[in-house]
């Protein structure tokens, strides 16, 4: 019974903790001015992917990193698809999409998940080297949005 409390309580923290994130960060976007699809792409995204990135961390430095991977990965299919489709089939479809969206950050999402796959083939493990080669990545596109977008 006590481990299904703290259970409760930590999904209730990272819920709430996520929350004020993303709208703390939000509202601070919107005063400096910055286009919805660039909080989409940052602030929202990272915001939202927080609660997986303490649990893989927490998992991981417990040494339970098949939860971490679990997390991640069904985490990912779970955004993809419900989360994606849910909102497109209550409005009855998904409205009118950035041309920078579509020709730009779409593909190139679709070029990490590619660059991805020999990763995770080498032996089933990624070295820090590969993880910071993903971490480097990410700040570059970040820096990306930050010159082009803003």
């Amino acid at each position: 019974m006590w481990f299904l409390l703290l259970l409760l309580a930590g999904i209730a923290v990272i819920v709430v903790g996520a929350d004020w994130l993303v709208r703390g960060s939000v509202e601070l976007a919107r005063v400096a001015g910055v286009s919805d699809a660039f909080i989409g792409l940052t602030v929202v995204a990272i915001g939202t992917s927080a609660p997986e990135l303490v649990t893989a961390l927490v998992s991981t430095i417990r040494g339970d990193r098949d939860i971490a991977v679990g997390n991640l990965i069904g985490s990912s299919v779970y955004n993809l698809t419900l989360i994606l489709g849910v909102p497109v089939l209550v409005a009855n479809g998904s409205g009118p999409i950035e041309d920078l969206l579509l020709h730009i950050d779409l593909p190139l999402m679709v070029g990490v998940c590619l660059l991805c796959v020999p990763l995770f083939l080498t032996g089933r493990k990624l070295s820090r080297r590969e993880g910071s080669l993903m971490v480097i990545g990410y700040v570059i596109y970040l820096s990306y949005l930050l010159i082009a977008r803003t």
